[in-house]
């Protein structure tokens, strides 16, 4: 099942750190899939993408705005 924008917002809501093999398992997709999904969100500026060694995790926007607020 591809998910919809919400639900794939919630579910890197509820995690600590998210890479795009947690998504494609959770939801059941190909890691491609979970790749266009991320980028659709990076594009419309609600998530950012960064490159850890070989992953690249995810990270919202909103939760990077509130990190920076609390320091």
């Amino acid at each position: 099942m591809i998910p919809s924008e919400k639900e794939l917002i919630e579910f890197i809501e509820k995690r600590e750190l998210v890479n795009l093999t947690m998504i494609a398992k959770f939801f059941d997709i190909q890691n491609a899939t979970a790749s266009d999904l991320i980028n659709d969100l990076a594009s419309k500026k609600l998530v950012e993408i960064k490159k850890i060694g070989g992953s690249k995790i995810v990270l919202l926007k909103k939760r990077l705005l509130n990190d920076k607020g609390a320091s």
